[in-house]
């Protein structure tokens, strides 16, 4: 039924790696995309509230919410909780015998838990009906039917949808009793986010001088390291995931966290669209419900992200990782003032004073003659002159005005001779110098 119906996991073989990274080398993929370009995300909404299915080309994720009520945590008595539980056991070739099932699992399920529930991206307050006795347990189960690349994207995008189609019913508490009302009743209500989190993945390839945005399964398995960076739609950081054993500077690192915070803005503005569009179905009685089967099919209630997002802006393309640190394109396009520069030319330069308009001979030689490599002689106490205050700051000054004369002209100085420690003898080997 998927593409990968065997035991098979491609991209482990050496030549499927030379393919890939001499592919990547001319900005070519295997399936006639770009470096650059993302694959068409497909959404499809079930009957009941809650189910969403995804499919990225041959990635299809299959996301149902449930709750119910049950008791708080001890630490945080007026907060509901939010589960997420992830399996791969639809993938065929990642049987359970495998090592690579419990890996995979476990790097999901952790992933998964960082961009919603320590991120925080419901309200959990809101899921509060009685502080200390009863709170509302949101769960939310993934299924993975058939990987083929990009699965952290894939399933970030199935939980933030299933979540925001969710509607879960009211309920009241009084008098110690509580009491759930039913779809007709009462409306059901929809849960309450704090921001909207979505992955992106890259990979990157040592000999490649751009990452791969996107990947299929066989380039993840081909790359060196793989880029997890997961964006609200206010573009702010939620997560980073880094590993691998490709070298990556700064500005690569920065280059598809920027282009990364875009995709995930206008995948938050693509899924509430079609939320908007799923309501409009809802309302009319004619339409029939897609069943669990039918998600995954090529039906008339399946939403395209290039279809609804035409006017998307592509992502820039990203810088190579040998490259030095630049500024942005739109600072580089734009040509700099002829008057600023012919300015910046006409000014002349300043004359330097002091030690710098002489050589360095001359510092020498004005050095030597007046003596002032050598540290001055201590005076004893009974020889400090009794002078006031006035006096002594006056001499300080008259003794600052010489020594900048000397430093101006230090030809005009006499020349003092200093004598080394032991007079017995006048060899340069005995007499101590001081610098």
């Amino acid at each position: 039924m998927f593409l990968n119906s065997n035991f098979y996991e491609p991209g482990k073989t050496r030549a499927e790696k030379q393919y890939v990274h001499a592919a990547s080398k001319q900005n070519q993929r295997y399936d006639k995309r770009r470096c650059n370009e993302w694959r068409d995300v497909e959404l499809t909404y079930g009957g009941n509230w809650g189910v969403v299915a995804v499919t990225l080309m041959d990635t299809k994720v299959l996301a149902q919410v449930s709750c119910d009520i049950g008791p708080p945590s001890a630490a945080r008595p007026n907060e509901g909780k939010l589960q997420l539980n992830v399996s791969i056991g639809g993938v065929a070739f990642l049987d359970e015998a495998q090592s690579t099932y419990e890996q995979r699992n476990l790097t999901l399920n952790s992933q998964l838990e960082r961009i919603f529930c320590i991120s925080r991206c419901l309200d959990l307050e809101s899921l509060c009906v009685a502080a200390e006795k009863h709170v509302w347990w949101i769960r939310v189960d993934i299924n993975v039917l058939n990987h083929d690349g990009s699965l952290h994207d894939a399933c970030s995008i199935a939980t933030l949808a299933a979540l925001m189609h969710f509607r879960r019913p009211d309920v009241t508490y009084t008098d110690d009793e509580l009491r759930i009302y039913t779809e007709k009743e009462r409306e059901l209500i929809p849960l309450l986010f704090l921001h909207y989190p979505v992955s992106v993945t890259y990979s990157i390839c040592k000999s490649s001088p751009q990452p791969l945005v996107d990947p299929t399964l066989m380039e993840e398995n081909a790359a060196d390291s793989v880029i997890v960076l997961s964006f609200n739609s206010y573009q702010e950081l939620c997560t980073l995931n880094l590993g691998g054993c490709a070298p990556t500077n700064v500005m690569t690192i920065m280059q598809c966290a920027r282009n990364a915070a875009t995709r995930c803005k206008a995948m938050v503005e693509f899924i509430r669209k079609t939320l908007g569009l799923d309501e409009e179905r809802r309302l009319q009685s004619n339409v029939p419900k897609p069943a669990l089967l039918a998600l995954l099919g090529e039906n008339k209630q399946k939403f395209s992200f290039k279809q609804l997002m035409e006017g998307y802006q592509k992502p820039e393309t990203p810088r190579p990782r040998d490259s030095p640190m630049e500024v942005d394109d739109a600072e580089v396009c734009e040509k700099p003032n002829v008057q600023e520069v012919s300015v910046k030319k006409e000014q002349p330069k300043k004359e330097e004073s002091g030690w710098k308009t002489f050589s360095k001979k001359e510092q020498h030689a004005a050095l030597m003659e007046t003596g002032n490599w050598l540290p001055e002689e201590p005076m004893n106490d009974h020889e400090l002159p009794t002078t006031s205050k006035a006096a002594t700051v006056k001499a300080a000054k008259a003794k600052n005005l010489t020594k900048n004369k000397a430093i101006k002209r230090p030809q005009q100085f006499e020349r003092k001779q200093h004598y080394s420690i032991s007079d017995s003898s006048d060899s340069e080997e005995e007499t101590t110098q001081v610098i």
